[in-house]
């Protein structure tokens, strides 16, 4: 305001100087000379606030920079230190897992004498209270000022120190707890005072998942997630791109997915094509929480389950025995370090210089000190040549492990290409193409491309086809979807491209949405929560693991789903041992506000997961309907999941649980036959499951006839007798067999009538027998199949029965 008269003074006082001609009043010009005079006091006035507030906003920004700096300093020093540990277990680990230390036959009495000695001295609560409500270690002083200072800053309304308050409240950093009403509060206030576009995105995974206090709405989710995606916030057009394809909270529409996926895969390629030659690694943090485990449900419980649990001790082990065999001198056992140190592993992140060492220790071996193999390689020891050359070149020409080199680079990828290696062949083509330590050649950067291509390298299939796209458009494009099919980033994008820019149709928007999705998912450098989410699952911050797991599954990745249901999960269980299982109390239910809603959500994530074709993800849908695990109970729903995860997944243990469902009538309508087919599929595919399935069959077998004497309803088809499943292979054949037979027969029929008039009463009479004789045998074999199906399940009923016998009292 005082600006403002300050501005009216000067022009008034500049219009009375130009009219002074013109006869104003001198009393009008003293006037308006002690107005000019008061404005530029206050113009002092205002110039000395304005150089204060520079002043007090500078020392704020040194103030919270210098704290900032405190707290980064000591997240990366803690990060380091329990980095360093070993964890060779996995946090979620469920007693199932514990008890399959202890010998099968002792398990019912030690769970049952475990069970007593908590329940008698309060062990239950108390450990569980441990677990939960781990006290942190003591935050030094220096952390501890910092954190005042942040807060400071924050409550003056500092942005920057605003957005850091808030992202320590909702993930727990800096050793503080978790306080997400608090958090909520504080993105609230950031998205208010600047329109922080990453405040905003929070604002809208709040509504989205009823975290904490706040109540679940959808509107409000998408009017936030929106405003920050206008913005070009990644991870809220990933979210919105991916609700709009699935159709959560907002009608399904492939268009507006295809606009945000277009918008995300673009920034991505850009940073694909930032990095060295040949563009970035692809991240590789994707990991199954569930794979600690062996699977969801344990080892060998399912197809995608693990045969064999393997840990970091077990992995150190092995790989400690490779590279001692790779001191002997043994070339495929240097190649298979090196391709694990390159590229890394669960358990072994990358470590150039160590590949590289073992590249040298191969290429001393095979190659001369000019760069050529030596003679009398075999053809086994010629293969690992090239393969050697070419990376050897490729790490010089990224400058991985080494400075960058194109002078070597350029000698051992011309080795690795004279000896057909594809990918020296198609890295050439690169330094042609862009003229790197040679002239630039189109033409012998093409014909590279082209050798690479033919030897099945999938980035040489996508030079080759960006190379020849105007001149020959359907071999491009062929080329573009066998490197899509494998997986290549470049060829899913330029897929992509070539199907947004057709003409407008609902396939080819799928199309163009599906290989946009696969690049943004994948090529998420920029936005991806899941590296930072397991970070935090190894350091054993589950529930901070848990929400930026929450954060994956919002954007539509199948393992973030997976995860989040792990984990929410496993915070259920935990927090219902300890006994915190009412839902009258104030305090917060873990990251809910209540026990329902925390059950909830786990189930929405388990069916997401599940549409992800995420492994056992439906069979735990199913498990919550049966059990009304955060829903109401509804058997028929639980069977219909079943019914799916048996027949799309072909998982053995949805399979038993149907054969129990139909064995009891739950869900379904009681029918013996179904439940021994069941029964049947499920010891096929579940090898870990026999001896379950087979007593499982004696229990039917004994209820089938024990229900039949009593008169009751045991199904349409009798049990003994049903036909064993046909496997996919039998089926095949017999579908052929009745084709060629009935092919032979409508082009015979016309031959035979020709033929009548020249065959007897006794040729007919012989024909006829052989054809049934051959009907005999036919059935011979349905009726041995059966016999075996009945042998089978009638040794382990007898089985079952004379155990019975051996234990009743004789009288």
């Amino acid at each position: 305001m005082h600006c403002n008269w300050g501005l009216l003074a000067w022009l008034l006082a500049s219009n009375v100087i130009a009219s002074e001609t013109n006869g104003v009043d001198t009393t009008d010009i003293q006037l308006v000379s002690s107005l000019n005079e008061n404005s530029l006091a206050h113009l002092q006035t205002d110039e000395e606030s304005i150089d204060h507030y520079d002043v007090k906003r500078k020392e704020d920004q040194e103030s919270f920079e210098h704290a900032a700096h405190i707290l980064r300093q000591f997240q990366a020093l803690s990060a380091k230190k329990t980095g360093s540990k070993s964890k060779n277990s996995s946090p979620i680990r469920t007693y199932r897992d514990i008890a399959t230390l202890i010998p099968k036959a002792v398990r019912p009495y030690v769970k049952g004498m475990a069970q007593l000695v908590a329940r008698t001295f309060g062990l239950t609560d108390r450990v569980g209270e441990k677990y939960i409500n781990k006290p942190r270690r003591s935050q030094p002083q220096e952390v501890q000022q910092a954190i005042r200072t942040i807060k400071t800053l924050a409550i003056a309304g500092h942005e920057d120190a605003l957005f850091m308050l808030a992202e320590m409240e909702m993930y727990g950093k800096y050793m503080t707890k978790i306080d997400l009403d608090s958090a909520f509060e504080h993105y609230r206030q950031l998205a208010d005072i600047s329109g922080n576009a990453t405040a905003q995105y929070m604002l809208g995974f709040f509504y989205a998942t009823g975290l904490g206090s706040v109540e679940q709405q959808n509107s409000m989710a998408l009017l936030y997630t929106t405003l920050a995606a206008i913005q070009g916030h990644h991870p809220a057009e990933v979210t919105l791109a991916s609700k709009h394809l699935t159709g959560i909270g907002v009608p399904m529409s492939c268009e507006k997915a295809l606009g945000y996926y277009q918008s995300v895969a673009r920034s991505a390629i850009l940073y694909f094509q930032s990095g060295p030659i040949l563009g970035h690694h692809i991240p590789d943090q994707r990991l199954r929480l569930s794979d600690d485990n062996g699977g969801t449900y344990g080892v060998r419980t399912g197809p995608f389950s693990l045969h064999k649990l393997i840990d970091k001790s077990s992995f150190d082990e092995l790989l400690l025995y490779h590279m001692q065999d790779a001191q002997k001198g043994h070339l495929k056992t240097c190649m298979t370090l090196v391709d694990l140190f390159y590229h890394g592993h669960r358990f072994a992140p990358r470590n150039y210089p160590l590949a590289l060492e073992y590249l040298q220790q191969v290429l001393k071996q095979l190659m001369t000190d000019h760069g050529t193999p030596r003679k009398g390689l075999s053809q086994a020891e010629t293969s690992i040549a090239a393969q050697a050359a070419g990376m050897y070149g490729i790490m010089h020409l990224r400058g991985e492990g080494t400075p960058v080199n194109t002078a070597t680079a350029l000698k051992w990828l011309n080795t690795g290409a004279k000896m057909g290696h594809g990918v020296s062949c198609n890295a050439l083509g690169v330094m042609y193409r862009d003229g790197i330590e040679v002239p630039a050649n189109q033409e012998r950067a093409i014909e590279l491309f082209k050798l690479a291509a033919d030897r099945g390298h999938h980035g040489g299939q996508v030079n080759f086809a960006l190379a020849v796209m105007d001149i020959m458009p359907e071999i491009a494009r062929e080329n573009l979807k066998k490197a899509a099919d494998n997986g290549h980033i470049l060829a899913h994008f330029y897929l992509a491209e070539l199907y947004a820019g057709l003409a407008a149709g609902e396939s080819r928007c799928q199309m163009a949405v599906a290989s946009y999705k696969y690049v943004s998912e994948y090529g998420d450098w920029l936005h991806s929560p899941i590296p930072s989410a397991y970070a935090d699952f190894q350091q054993g911050e589950l529930d901070a693991a848990a929400l930026k797991y929450m954060q994956a599954a919002e954007m539509g990745y199948g393992v973030g789903q997976l995860n989040a249901a792990l984990l929410l999960e496993a915070a259920a269980k935990r927090i219902d041992a300890a006994g915190k299982k009412s839902t009258t109390s104030t305090e917060m239910w873990s990251l809910f506000k209540t026990r329902k809603a925390h059950l909830r959500q786990t189930l929405a994530y388990w069916t997401r997961a599940a549409n992800s074709n995420m492994p056992d993800a439906r069979v735990k849908q199913g498990d919550h309907y049966y059990y009304g695990v955060g829903v109401e109970q509804d058997a028929e729903r639980a069977a219909a999941a079943y019914v799916v995860a048996s027949e799309a997944d072909a998982n053995g243990l949805a399979m038993w649980n149907l054969g129990w469902m139909y064995e009891n009538g739950i869900g379904v309508k009681r029918d013996f036959y179904l439940a021994k087919r069941w029964f049947d599929k499920s010891i096929e595919v579940n090898e870990g499951g026999k001896l379950a399935n087979h007593l499982s069959l004696a229990r039917l077998c004994i209820k089938y006839l024990w229900a039949w004497l009593r008169g009751e309803d045991v199904g349409e088809s009798p049990l003994f007798f049903a036909p064993r499943p046909v496997t996919a292979e039998e089926e095949k054949m017999a579908q052929a067999k009745a084709k060629r037979h009935g092919t032979q027969d409508a082009g015979n029929a016309d031959a035979q009538k020709q033929r009548a008039g020249h065959l007897g009463d006794d040729d007919w009479e012989r024909r006829a027998k052989a054809l049934d004789a051959d009907d005999a045998d036919v059935n011979d074999e349905d009726a041995d199949q059966d016999d075996e199906s009945l042998s089978g399940n009638l040794f382990f009923v007898i089985l079952f029965l004379a155990a019975g016998w051996m234990f009743l009292p004789m009288r």
